[in-house]
């Protein structure tokens, strides 16, 4: 038999486990609060410990006077009595209506266009007046201000004339939005730097499309710097074609143009007019006309002139 020798180490390690596995296997304690069913609990004699309670904070509402609530009543009143004052007294209602800028349009069609009312001049809509007036086919612009005591005012811009419309001994101002008036006879000689359109087609005078009034106004401003020579007159003749006399005695004709689809061609029309400059003396033509009808291949032929009609016209 041998007997085992444990140095102090091992004693110690010994008692650990022996301690651990006393603790582990020992018999669990009952729960301290462990109620057998059907026992009636009885309230302790002993009072309980509470946190303090906070103070609520307080509130202090303000209490609205009497004579707060009369003042506020009568201030309400004041601006209603001053509200009403202003829209009725006769010394706020329009009176009068300035109107400038005008040149062309008559006065009386812009202010009755305008169509300003004669009431209280802070019920005046000036949005609405210039939109009316803006709506006129010769005004470009309105510009509508109110003033105090009873006065309106409104200034206006014009558009610009970009054609001169000759139709027999009767003639027009065209407007690049196609718009006609009547060329007034006291201004004659202000509009002789404008194109003429003279217009020889048979039947019923036909409206002018916005976008061949514009080709034909930059076209007349383009010749002098890309051809040598300026427009004398646009001329439409009887059988519906359209041609563009220069000064120096020729015509480029664009042919029909009173479709759509004929005027979009006359860009490319006028753009071969001018590939052809190296080729074409345009300022002293040996030929009376180029015809561009057919863009890809222009014809060239006739003797230059002006015809008499055209003789005593102003180019530009």
């Amino acid at each position: 038999m041998s007997i085992a020798v444990f140095d102090d180490r091992d004693q110690r390690q010994a008692t650990s486990r022996a301690l651990a596995a006393a603790i582990a296997d020992a018999p669990r304690p009952a729960r301290r609060f462990a109620v057998t069913p059907g026992t009636r609990l009885r309230p302790s004699a002993r009072p309980r410990r509470r946190s303090p309670k906070r103070p609520r904070p307080i509130v202090v509402k303000r209490r609205t006077t009497s004579r707060r609530r009369l003042l506020t009543v009568a201030a309400l009143l004041v601006q209603v009595v001053l509200l009403v004052l202003a829209l009725n007294l006769p010394a706020f209602q329009v009176r009068q209506v300035t109107l400038t800028g005008t040149r062309l349009v008559a006065r009386d069609g812009v202010l009755q266009a305008a169509a300003v009312p004669r009431h209280s001049i802070f019920t005046v809509d000036t949005q609405a007046v210039s939109a009316r007036i803006e709506a006129l086919p010769w005004v470009q612009s309105a510009t509508v201000s109110a003033e105090l005591p009873a006065s309106v005012r409104i200034s206006v811009v014009e558009r610009s004339p970009a054609l001169r419309l000759r139709r027999g001994s009767r003639e027009w101002l065209v407007a690049g939005n196609g718009a006609t008036l009547a060329e007034p006879r006291h201004a004659t000689a202000a509009w002789s730097s404008i194109p003429v359109l003279i217009d020889e087609r048979v039947g019923s005078p036909q409206p002018l499309s916005a976008p061949l009034v514009r080709m034909l106004s930059e076209a007349a401003q383009r010749y002098p710097a890309v051809l040598g020579c300026s427009v004398a007159a646009f001329d439409w003749d009887v059988d519906g074609v359209l041609s563009v006399w220069a000064s120096s005695g020729w015509r480029a004709v664009l042919g029909h143009a009173d479709t759509a689809d004929t005027v979009a061609h006359v860009p490319a029309q006028l753009a071969m007019l001018g590939a052809l400059r190296g080729s074409l003396n345009f300022s002293r033509p040996a030929f009376g006309y180029v015809d561009l009808e057919n863009a890809v291949a222009p014809a060239v032929g006739g003797k230059p002139g002006l015809p008499p009609a055209l003789a005593g016209t102003p180019s530009v």
